[in-house]
């Protein structure tokens, strides 16, 4: 097994790469987006497995006809994985897709998100 960059992976004959991310937090959750142009709505898969997001963007590039004699535009596919903890209500994970940018919005559980504390006087 050839030591890989955490950035891509092999499998068989398919490469993967780690799309581009920007992850911001809010108080009631954590929005990623995941930039992974060429993938179209066929292509897109997002999951849970156990205690693991896993992003998935499969890009079907063929030429229209003929063998490609200049090739500048990588044949891969994207896979991403985040660990998923406590703090994230798995319920609410909504997903939604437009110019080939993923984005997630993973809501918090009710218990980590910020409250005030009453303050009781004498």
């Amino acid at each position: 097994m050839e030591n890989q960059s955490p950035m891509t992976a092999n499998t068989a004959d398919t490469v993967f790469v780690a799309p581009p991310v920007n992850i911001c937090e809010t108080n009631d959750a954590i929005l990623v987006e995941a930039e992974m142009p060429g993938v179209d709505k066929n292509g897109l898969e997002v999951s849970i497995d156990g205690d693991e997001l896993v992003i998935h963007g499969k890009r079907d590039i063929k030429p229209e006809s003929g063998e490609p004699v200049w090739r500048e535009i990588p044949l891969h596919h994207y896979r991403r994985v985040f660990s998923l903890g406590d703090h994230i209500n798995r319920a609410s994970i909504h997903a939604s897709f437009e110019n080939g940018i993923l984005t997630l919005k993973l809501g918090k559980a009710e218990d980590v998100k910020p409250r005030k504390i009453e303050v009781n006087y004498n």
